[in-house]
């Protein structure tokens, strides 16, 4: 079987775990290079192992969201905080399809399309009204990755960016503040680097130039700079660049691997996740990349940070509790403690 090339960010390696779902996504992808393989898995890309089954008792700063211990990956909050989406690993991981779920009021999740092929990494749009996701096409024996946007409601569903005569994968859709554009990766010139384009797909622009890897791209709030992991300094660090490519900044210094940036919504912090102390954890940094500290602080893995929309808290996805699930980890406008919790007259706050 030919491989396509590097597997997406979306599509976890070989975890040892016997739910079949490696095997699946082989089949449909092919093997990536032992390089980049062992870069995925290193950027947090590989499932923990469970825990005792203990479940964790459930404190003033910690809000949990689902409960139904399948692996899930890139919750994303609309606009409004009343929704979150994310991807769920299904049927032995032989399936990962794309969800949205109410949290306030609280319902099920129902899936965004009734497609037989992988979807992921879904975003919302500023006004809330579209979502940006990754799509797994066919192509024989192979997959080919693109970005569709689709209407909240489910329908309208629209190709957006897509390989250029050649397989190739995009990925990890990100929108611009003002809704105009979009920031992804793509490997359709060969490596892996970060372009955006206008929100219907044109004016396609490369950001980074780069010989190594590039990906999972977020905007600032004001529109200027593109935050996003980096290997050119060898592991992975995150990096901030203007949106013309220039004006490179590197944001984190660590022994061990960051990846995963999401500014808050004021544009003052970033959390991100990082391996520094042994551990994939959530940490929370100032825009420029100073005070790290360690937000989520687990002993189990902890990944995909996203921020709430009124900055009062990071969401993410733990393996605390006996599964993967999402949680949010409530923070104030001005630190994470809970003195300052209770000073913004938030604390315990359960959306």
């Amino acid at each position: 079987m030919r491989c396509p090339g590097p597997r997406p960010s979306g599509v976890p390696p070989d975890s040892g775990t016997p739910t079949g779902r490696i095997g699946s996504y082989c089949r449909l992808l092919g093997r990536a290079s032992s390089f980049l393989a062992a870069l995925a898995a290193a950027s947090l890309l590989v499932r923990g192992e469970a825990s005792d089954g203990k479940q964790e008792r459930p404190t003033r700063l910690l809000v949990r969201h689902t409960s139904d211990g399948l692996d899930k990956q890139r919750p994303a909050w609309s606009p409004d905080g009343r929704q979150l989406a994310f991807a769920r690993h299904e049927a032995g991981g032989a399936h990962i399809r794309q969800y949205l779920m109410r949290t306030d009021p609280s319902s099920a999740p129902r899936r965004m399309t009734g497609r037989d092929e992988p979807e992921y990494n879904a975003v919302f749009s500023p006004d809330g009204k579209t979502l940006l996701m990754v799509l797994i096409s066919l192509s024989g024996t192979q997959g080919n990755l693109d970005i569709a946007a689709i209407h909240a409601d489910g329908t309208g569903l629209k190709i957006v960016a897509r390989d250029s005569g050649k397989l190739s994968h995009q990925d990890w859709p990100a929108w611009s503040l003002a809704g105009s554009r979009f920031a992804y990766s793509s490997t359709h010139e060969g490596n892996q680097e970060i372009y955006t384009a206008a929100a219907d797909g044109s004016q396609v622009a490369r950001v980074t130039q780069s010989l190594g890897i590039d990906g999972h791209p977020c905007w600032t709030p004001d529109g200027t700079r593109l935050l996003f992991a980096t290997d050119r300094w060898g592991g992975l660090e995150i990096a901030s660049v203007l949106t013309d490519g220039t004006g490179l900044i590197r944001l984190t210094r660590s022994r061990g691997l960051d990846d995963y940036p999401a500014c808050s919504p004021d544009g003052s912090r970033v959390a991100f996740v990082s391996n520094r102390d042994g551990q994939f954890e959530v940490y929370v940094c100032s825009a420029d990349g100073s005070g790290p500290r360690n937000l989520s602080r687990h002993p189990l893995r902890d990944t995909y940070p996203t921020w709430r929309p009124d900055g009062r808290g990071v969401t993410f996805v733990s393996n605390r509790g006996g599964g993967s699930e999402i949680y949010t980890r409530l923070v104030s406008r001005s630190g994470d403690d809970e003195a300052n919790l209770a000073e913004d007259g938030r604390e315990g706050d359960q959306r």
